[in-house]
Order: C-alpha cells, then structure tokens, then sequence
C-alpha cells in the first residue's frame, strides 16, 4: 500500500560446492552455498528456482491481503503465490505479500534499492588477480593481503571493508546527520592475543565464495582464516540489520575465541550496556566500575543477549546466538574502555592500539576439531545480528530486539482459492521458564488460515512421561476462516525434570488436518 503494488524482490540462487575448488587449493569437501559466476564458486548449475535458493524481501513492504484484485500486468498467469508473514510477539500483526513468476518485463528491484555493496578489489578482477595463499610472515604488524576499497551503504550506515576478516570503518547514519567513523576494528582474536587475529585471518590463505549486490540484501561470502582452512563467514547486509554467519572448521587446539568491536575516539561520549549490566557506562577511554573487569588474562565476563552502544548520531544493538556441540562450551561477553593502556592484545597493522568501548562475545570449549577435512568434527556456527537504530536507545530497546532474534517474522505459504481450513498453532508471548515441580500456563494461538470455517476444533498438549505432563485439552466449536483465538494450556514439571522439556501442541479439527507445534521449555533449578 506504501509503495504502489510492485515491491523489491530478489533471488540469491545457492548450490553444492567444492570448497577445495572455492578455496583453490586441495582437500576440499562438498558443502551447499551461495552460488556467484564472479568467483570460483561459480553459477548454480540450476538457473531456475529450486528448493536450495533463497528469496528475500522485506517485511515492511507486505500489505493487507489481496484476493479480490487481478494479477497486475508483466506477469504470468497463474503463478499467484501468496506469503503470509507474521510476527509471534505479535500474533494479530499478519500481513502479506504476492510473489509472481515475471513474463522478462519487469525490474525485480522495482525501481529501488536498500543496500549497495560494491566489492571493490584493489587488485582488479577476483579471479586473475586474487592471492589465495596469502603473504609470508602472517604474524607481522603489516596491512592485510588482497586490499580493498569496498563498500557497504545503506539509509541507516556505511561500512568499509579492508580485505577479508577486516572492517575498519563504520558511519551510522540513523541521527540528525552521519556520524564520523566510530569504529577502528571488528576484530577477532584466538586466546586473547595477535599470534591469530582477523589481521592474520586476512594475511593468510582464503578466498571469496560469493560477493552479492541486490536491491534488497547484499551478501559477502568469504572463506580461509590461518589453519582454520574452511572456516567460513558470510555477511548478510541489509538495510538496518546485518546478519554474521560464523562456522568455525579448524584443528584441535583452538579453546577461547573473542568477536569484538573496537570503536574509535569517535565513540567517545556515547553508552555502552547490555543485558548483564543494563544501566550502562559511558565510552570514554577510562576503566569504569561500572563492569568490572575479572582479574586474570583470559578469564571471560558473563554471558549476554544483547549489547547496546548508543548516542546522538545513533544506535548500535548486537546479539550473538551460538550452535555448537562441542565439549567443555562457556559463553561469555568482553568489555574494555582503557584508551591508550590497553591490558589485551591490541592488533595493528590496520588499526591503532587505543582501546574505546571495544566490546563482543568470547566463547571457550575443549577446543576439539572442527573441520570436517580432518576427520570426525564437532560443530560450531555462530549467528551475530546487528541492528542500526535511531539515536539514544534505551535498555528496553535492546532487550525488544534480542527478543525479535529470538523469536523471528515467520513466512508461510498459502493457497489463494477457497478450500478447506488450515489450522496452524504459534506460540504467544516471550519463551517462559519452569522449576522443577512447578507449573505453568503456555498460551497459544489458533488461526485459521483456509477459506472455510473449522469445526470442532481442540487443542492438546503432550510432555514426555519422566518430564512431567500436561492439563487437559481446550475445544472450539467452530472457527471461522481467517478467525483466530487464543488458548491456554497447564504445562507441569516432574521434580526430576532436566533442561530443556520439550513439548508437542497439536491442534486437530473435523473437518481439517492437524498442525502440530513443538516448544522448548527451560528448567530452572
């Protein structure tokens, strides 16, 4: 309704690749990814739609249904498909979208773009000129191999990208005007110190495996950190978030792990809080009681859901969300603002050695292997989101947005003609918790998302037998299309319950099939 009936849409096509070839360098192994001519990931061998690819458009563009008007012209008949989007911290929030197959006429972009990346290499065209090997002496305070000049710009910021693994500059363009360049690094670190860095990361081996510029996300797709020869990140840019996918494929050996961001004396008068200390410090380059600092060079700070750096010209909200099954994991958070008396490693080459809000996520495990070339591997796959916010956000806008991590916009597909009811269950409100012997009230809400009205509707709940049980199940007589209700259910911990029980909802009808529903409920001892 905002912009007319023609919204921005755009397809990243992904495929099975040869990592040994993405890499240029033997020993590889077949894992899916996103496909790109321009480098040696190549095109995806399916130049049609298929069930690997990825088509993205943003939730702010979706709109009040539309099944009274015709298909709009450019497109072919038939290939209506309609995308009901909605929000479970919001369960009456639904709105929709209308994907068609274009007749070749049409702009996907619509005229507009979100993001603009442009993969500016300074030594010309990827695949002639690219170093996959790196340059001797990793170690050394020297400037990474394979400079660029890239660029990611967007309505809310503008980042610049050094090389691989590194960014150096970050604008934020949510206040009155853009800021100056507040950040020095987003750096890495293994055990607390430079021997291996992002700086090394960048100096050493890798490659790209996709570099995608599109009117709704741009994508950069890199692979190679040091010995971790598959190690893998993709940033996913948008147009006030950017997603970090991590997958961590190294040797054993590797057991603490920091992803943080050092700011510039840009940053300085800005806060910085997060969930474990919410009221907050302000950035200025002098140790600040108000988080402590653990004695010890690498004892790590408590674990966090969200980090906040906010200020007049705008507001930074992180998350990290991690996968993993490796043995020994120990989350944990990193914060410093000792300017010019830094008692961490501060890595050079590209960046200064002052120290202002720099502020992430450690992690520490067994270290066991990870890379699947060298044989059996455990796995760890890190998910970091960025929002850019307007100035001066609060504490609550932190914690809203970790929740939106949490509990993210679900897209479904549905059919357009009239048929039978289609039920579907979600869970309403924030993940509750249970103690052992305790009892809670889950509410769910049922919508009916078919064309017709649903008869005899009930809603159970099953718990598995040693966790504990659940209350009775809740009936409708009838609800009709579109229609929605919300129920609750009695959830019961045994006094031996472990972390996490695992419940199963399932809604059944008489005149529709079943959905079925399965949630998480921590334990809390």
């Amino acid at each position: 309704e905002q912009h007319g009936p023609h919204l921005p849409v755009q397809v990243d096509e992904r495929a099975v690749v040869d990592y040994g070839v993405v890499r240029q360098q033997g020993n590889g192994f077949d894992h899916e990814a996103y496909a790109d001519p321009g480098t040696f990931a190549g095109a995806d061998p399916d130049p049609t739609l298929d069930g690997g690819d990825e088509i993205a458009f943003m939730a702010k563009d979706a709109g009040a249904p539309a099944a009274d008007r015709p298909d709009p012209a450019g497109v072919e008949p038939g290939t209506r498909a309609r995308v009901e989007i909605s929000d479970p911290l919001d369960p009456e929030a639904d709105h929709v979208v209308y994907l068609f197959r274009s007749d070749g006429s049409l702009d996907p972009a619509a005229g507009r773009s979100y993001v603009d990346y442009d993969f500016a290499l300074d030594s010309g065209a990827y695949k002639s000129t690219y170093d996959f090997n790196g340059v001797p002496n990793v170690e050394a305070d020297a400037p990474p191999a394979n400079p660029e000049g890239s660029t990611v710009t967007t309505p809310a910021y503008t980042q610049s990208l050094l090389s691989r693994w590194v960014t150096d500059g970050l604008t934020l363009r949510t206040g009155a005007a853009p800021s100056a360049d507040i950040l020095d690094g987003d750096k890495a670190q293994v055990g607390r110190g430079c021997l291996r860095s992002e700086l090394t990361f960048s100096r050493g081996g890798g490659g790209f495996i996709a570099n995608v510029s599109g009117p709704v996300r741009a994508i950069r797709s890199q692979i190679g950190a040091n010995s971790g020869t598959y190690t893998q990140r993709d940033d996913v840019f948008y147009e006030r978030r950017q997603d970090t996918f991590t997958h961590l494929r190294v040797h054993a050996g590797i057991s603490q792990i920091s992803q943080f961001r050092d700011y510039s004396a840009n940053a300085i008068g800005m806060t910085y809080r997060n969930s474990a200390y919410p009221a907050g410090v302000t950035i200025d380059g002098v140790p600040d009681a108000g988080i402590p600092v653990p004695p010890g060079s690498t004892a790590m700070q408590p674990a966090v859901d969200w980090e906040q750096v906010t200020g007049a010209a705008g507001s930074i909200v992180t998350t990290t969300r991690i996968d993993t099954n490796l043995p020994g994991y120990t989350p944990g958070s990193f914060y410093r603002d000792q300017g010019a008396s830094p008692t961490f490693g501060q890595c050079g080459g590209y960046a200064d050695y002052l120290s202002y809000g720099t502020s992430g996520n450690e992690l520490r495990s067994s270290g066991a292997n990870t890379d699947p070339t060298l044989g059996s591997a455990y796995r760890l796959s890190a998910a970091r989101t960025t929002f850019f916010d307007p100035p001066n956000g609060s504490a609550a806008d932190a914690g809203r947005r970790a929740d939106q991590v949490d509990a993210p916009l679900e897209a479904a597909v549905v059919a357009e003609e009239p048929g039978p009811p289609l039920l579907r269950l979600r869970p309403t409100g924030r993940k509750r918790r249970i103690e052992p012997g305790g009892r809670i009230r889950t509410r769910l809400l049922v919508r009916n998302r078919g064309a017709t009205t649903a008869t005899g509707v009930e809603v159970c709940a099953r718990v598995p037998e040693r966790a504990g049980s659940a209350g009775r199940c809740r009936s409708i007589d009838a609800l009709r299309a579109g229609a929605s209700k919300r129920v609750g259910l009695v959830i019961v911990a045994s006094g031996q319950a472990g972390s996490p029980i695992r419940v199963t909802y399932r809604v059944t009808a008489e005149n529709a099939e079943r959905d079925r529903l399965a949630v998480t409920i921590r334990v809390e001892r």
